[in-house]
């Protein structure tokens, strides 16, 4: 009997350095919640026993009891860290399978998150976090833990419109020897972009494709016609380059060409069309002068999708994205989730629990609001592992540990002493 009351005391021993060790090693775990050994004797007796002289026969685990107590907050400034200052735990959910079927609903108080390649708030492990969806005011739509959806900030926002109007003021040269590599007026063989002699001058200009990404375009200009005694009129030709191919016009009847008087002023083609879509290029403030070259201005009525430029997190969890000049929009809501027994969760790894019939099912609420904390973005929780005290109850441990041993030494020499005994 006292063999196995002396290892009850060094199995119990054991459980406890092993939990006091495993404080130790997460004492830099985000959101780890520390735990303790809880100890009850082992005491067996009959109806026919003597209580005055009964023994207990060891001792046994109760149970590991997690410590919920708030750990210290840190500072790291990335919004999507966020720390639970009071009550409550963060809603995660993970995947199942390759086609993305929704598992199972963990909770924890780690708040490491950031955004994967499509926009998902998730943590180290791949498991998002749940929000719930909300209007354009950020007001929940609803409160309900099933209705709850993983948080998602597309990266972009809006549709890309595709350049169908340049605008393009420059200043052309008058004199035929501003004309760079022009070998004559107008020139002898057909444009060729890669020979600088079939045409006077060429810029870039801004524009966008159809999925709104910024495409190489060129402007050619040629001049075909010099005032003379006869016709004080100057005329130029547009030839536009986009990816390498030139551009037809909308029109092949019409010459893109642009006409100005002997003022510098434009009497024809302010617009010309390209392409089957028609891509106007308006040369409407443009000029001629005695001076090089030169572009007044160039812009076109494209637009890309609006990129994310911001974050922001409120006091009731709800997290507003900005997009370019589009101003804020409400993502979603973040749900907190609370329990009447929360020393009943199941430990799951990873800083996280799960729900059991001693927990008792989930209550969610807003941040703020009674039974639940305050959250706070660019900061994080840290283990609330006291270390100097861990280390004191290692100590501890350790002597119970060597107090059992020599129980059970002893126990071993009286019964190696039996055994000697000599009739």
């Amino acid at each position: 009997m006292s063999m196995s009351t002396a290892l009850s005391g060094l199995m119990a021993a054991q459980a406890d350095i092993s939990a006091t060790s495993h404080n130790i090693a997460n004492v830099g775990t985000v959101g780890f919640r520390s735990s303790r050994v809880e100890f009850a004797d082992v005491f067996s007796s009959s109806p026919f026993s003597n209580q005055r002289t009964a023994i207990g026969s060891g001792v046994q685990v109760q149970r590991v009891a997690q410590d919920f107590t708030q750990g210290n907050v840190v500072t790291t400034g990335n919004l999507l860290d966020i720390a639970i200052e009071g009550q409550g735990f963060f809603a995660i959910q993970n995947t199942t399978d390759e086609n993305g079927a929704a598992g199972e609903v963990r909770y924890t108080r780690s708040g490491a998150f950031n955004m994967d390649a499509t926009g998902n708030v998730v943590n180290a492990s791949g498991d998002s976090l749940l929000g719930w969806p909300v209007g354009l005011n950020g007001q929940p739509l609803t409160n309900q833990l099933s209705q709850a959806i993983p948080l998602q900030i597309p990266l972009t926002r809006g549709l890309p419109v595709a350049s169908s109007i340049v605008n393009l003021d420059v200043n052309l040269p008058s004199d035929d020897a501003m004309l760079g590599q022009q070998a004559a007026v107008p020139p002898g063989v057909a444009f060729n972009a890669a020979d600088p002699t079939t045409y006077a001058v060429r810029t870039v200009i801004p524009m966008y494709g159809d999925n709104g990404t910024p495409v190489e375009a060129e402007a050619y200009f040629i001049k075909m016609q010099s005032p003379d005694a006869v016709n004080t009129d100057t005329i130029f030709e547009l030839r536009l380059m986009i990816e390498g191919t030139e551009v037809t016009p909308t029109n092949p009847a019409i010459l893109p060409q642009v006409t100005f008087d002997i003022d510098g002023n434009i009497t024809a083609g302010g617009t010309l069309n390209f392409g089957t879509n028609g891509l106007a290029v308006n040369l409407a403030g443009s000029t001629i002068t005695n001076q090089p070259f030169s572009v007044a201005s160039a812009s076109h009525n494209g637009a890309a999708a609006g990129s994310l430029t911001n974050l922001e997190l409120d006091g009731t969890g709800a997290i507003w994205a900005t997009y370019g000049d589009m101003g804020r929009i409400a993502m979603g809501r973040i749900v907190l989730c609370n329990f009447a027994n929360p020393q009943g969760l199941k430990v799951q790894g990873k800083a996280t629990f799960a729900v059991t019939s001693d927990s008792g099912p989930p209550v969610v609420g807003t941040p703020g609001t009674a039974g639940f904390g305050l959250l706070r973005g660019g900061a994080l929780e840290r283990s609330n592992v006291e270390l100097t005290e861990e280390l004191v109850n290692l100590i501890s441990a350790q002597r119970n540990y060597q107090a059992s041993a020599k129980a059970m030494e002893t126990s071993t020499s009286l019964m190696q002493t039996i055994m000697n005994i000599r009739s």
